[in-house]
């Protein structure tokens, strides 16, 4: 007897095992940052080349802080509706928005 998988009941318990960060915006909308594990690969690789540009002690601020927008913009579900809420968040407040996605994306413990 064999085990089937559907594309639905995987793509699920990826989802609940790669649980995704909530942020709540300044009027109340609801932003839903993704585990880069749940992304397409094109999608995945625009989020590691841009990490690698935040964490570049060569890089300028302001090179690190579009690149902070480019991974947030990247694992959004709401990529317009973030757009206008990253123009008014302080550079500190993005790393600290990109350091919670981080750690509350991880992969679970095996």
């Amino acid at each position: 007897m064999s085990n089937k998988v559907t594309f639905d009941d995987l793509m699920a318990e990826v989802e609940q095992s790669y649980k995704a960060v909530e942020f709540e915006g300044p009027n109340g909308e609801v932003f839903h940052f993704r585990a880069v594990a749940v992304l397409p690969r094109h999608e995945r690789k625009a989020v590691t080349d841009a990490v690698k540009v935040v964490n570049s002690k060569k890089t300028d601020v302001d090179a690190q802080e579009s690149a902070i927008d480019d991974v947030l913009l990247a694992v959004v579900d709401n990529a317009e509706g973030l757009s206008a809420v990253l123009d008014i968040l302080p550079l500190g407040a993005k790393a600290k928005l990109i350091q919670l996605w981080s750690e509350g994306t991880q992969a679970p413990e095996a």
